[in-house]
């Protein structure tokens, strides 16, 4: 078995911050949570933070607050984008309407968006991909036009930035996630950052409930996991295990909210400067990989929008002929290249039962569920590896 595979994504943990998180996971104080819901509205300029177990946990939330702002209607999510959206909507009992994604720039077609609005959308979900933010201006225009408010889902705008500002600070309703893959880690995680408009009311309080000892015990587990076999050297070994199903997207249905674990709000809090390190180094291995491939051969880069500052989680490239087009298609897996989403939201069972009558037809969407793929852009990725990965995608078949 060859044990050495590219990890596709990385957040860095540390065996201080796990020692940190053991010593901390089982007492009865939150002081870690407190000074976490501190940091987050500082540095995201939030009236309100709240705290739960996942990102998607927090999304629920995040719903039901805009859905009580603007009155019973139907949600629109974007057509392609993580099935836990769709499962966070579909545990809120939500109506659910898809906008169309522009492929080539990975931002909402917004004559689509204009549809669902005037079909009576009016909450709107917007999911920055990759790291790669959305032109906000122009989506607060278009749904404020209609009374609607749009939820900025930043699950994976770690370390991205539009027009100078955090990715995750540009909405009155904003939604971060702290997992496995997002960049800065507690093992799990999520947070409900909120703005204006009687921000708060009708949350809950930060201490609504005690997490129990088997939650603390499992972020630690988790986490302990994530560092063992979160590397290079041994990414191989669970990555063959297929009851895993690491590098899948497999809907799964959303939990209900529960508040943070201590380990999880421990971890982020020791992992914050390892985090920011970290995404200084995907910024600057994403901006070379960008520049070498950008107008090469049959593949297409995602360039970003005007005033954008890309976080890279990962580097997203559309291939057309998917992992056939390369020479060593092998190869290509090891350094870590992975497909995205496999489908649009709207042929997942669950979601599409949710589905308003009208369209049903995501051509953006659709596109990108058939070529996009990404690489890795982390510190774990060498010198050497980026370059066989560049060299290996230039090479990509016409």
């Amino acid at each position: 078995m060859r044990l050495r595979r590219q990890v596709p994504v990385y957040s860095p943990i540390t065996a201080p911050a796990l020692r940190r998180v053991a010593s901390q996971a089982l007492r009865s104080t939150d002081e870690a949570e407190a000074r976490l819901t501190e940091r987050l509205a500082r540095e995201y300029d939030a009236d309100a933070v709240r705290l739960f177990g996942s990102g998607t946990q927090a999304l629920q939330v995040a719903l039901r607050v805009a859905l009580r702002r603007v009155g019973e209607s139907p949600v629109a999510l974007p057509s392609f984008t993580c099935f836990d959206v769709g499962a966070a909507a579909v545990a809120v009992g939500a109506r659910i309407v898809l906008y169309d994604v522009d492929p080539d720039i990975l931002q909402p077609d917004l004559d689509s968006l204009a549809r669902c609005l005037e079909a009576g959308a009016r909450v709107v979900v917007a999911t920055p991909l990759y790291g790669y933010p959305v032109n906000w201006q122009a989506i607060e225009e278009l749904v404020s036009g209609f009374g609607a408010v749009a939820i900025e889902d930043a699950a994976q705008g770690c370390g991205a930035r539009w027009r100078s500002r955090p990715v995750g600070s540009l909405g009155s309703i904003s939604v971060l996630s702290f997992g496995r893959g997002k960049g800065w880690t507690g093992g799990a995680g999520g947070a409900l950052l909120l703005r204006g408009n009687g921000s708060g009311q009708g949350v809950g309080s930060q201490s609504r409930e005690v997490t129990r000892a088997s939650e603390e015990l499992r972020t630690l587990f988790l986490l302990t996991a994530q560092w063992m076999f979160g590397r290079p050297r041994v990414y191989g070994l669970p990555a063959s295990v297929s009851w895993l199903r690491l590098g899948e997207t497999v809907y799964r249905d959303a939990s209900p909210p529960r508040p943070i674990t201590r380990g999880a709000a421990t971890c982020l809090e020791a992992l914050s400067a390892a985090a920011a390190r970290e995404t200084e180094v995907r910024r600057a291995n994403g901006a070379a990989m960008l520049a070498a491939l950008d107008g090469r051969g049959p593949l297409q880069t995602i360039r970003p929008v005007p005033d954008a500052v890309p976080g890279f989680l990962r580097l997203p490239v559309r291939l057309p002929f998917g992992l056939a087009g390369f020479r060593d298609p092998t190869r290509a897996t090891c350094l870590g290249i992975a497909p995205s989403y496999p489908s649009v939201l709207g042929v997942v069972p669950q979601v599409r039962a949710r589905l308003e009558a009208g369209g049903q037809h995501w051509p953006g969407g659709e596109a990108l569920s058939r070529t996009l793929f990404t690489a890795p852009t982390h510190s774990l990725l060498s010198a050497a590896e980026r370059d066989e990965l560049v060299g290996l995608l230039l090479e990509y078949r016409a």
